[in-house]
């Protein structure tokens, strides 16, 4: 039933999120969507994993649900790592992954900052 919900959720948000972004690239002129061809495929492989993957894992779907621009979250880790890939969809599964850890890492870092403070006297 969570799965469902935010099955719905997260295929609505990645919808949104990829007709945006081509509305956005049809207004450009030709020499900037040439320059966006990367960034075009990407969205469009990302975009087809959401639309036609059954086996998408329940912890991805959570990951996502609260970002109103899910492709756009996968495009920023996608540049920050280099080695990774998008032209399948187990290189798809290895950038959410990488998302998940760093999401992880970031949360842990806030639990012990938060640690640390609450020990300082005021």
């Amino acid at each position: 039933m969570v799965k469902n919900t935010w099955s719905k959720t997260v295929n609505r948000a990645v919808r949104r999120d990829f007709c945006r972004f081509r509305a956005s690239m049809y207004r450009k002129s030709q020499p900037e969507v040439w320059e966006a061809s990367d960034r075009i495929h990407f969205y469009c492989c990302v975009f087809e994993y959401f639309q036609y993957n059954n086996q998408i894992p329940v912890k991805y779907y959570a990951l996502l649900c609260s970002c109103r621009r899910p492709i756009y979250t996968l495009w920023e880790t996608y540049l920050r790592y280099e080695y990774l890939s998008y032209l399948t969809w187990e290189d798809i599964d290895d950038i959410m992954e990488m998302l998940l850890e760093s999401r992880q890492i970031s949360s842990e870092r806030k639990v012990r900052d938060h640690e640390a403070d609450s020990g300082i006297a005021c």
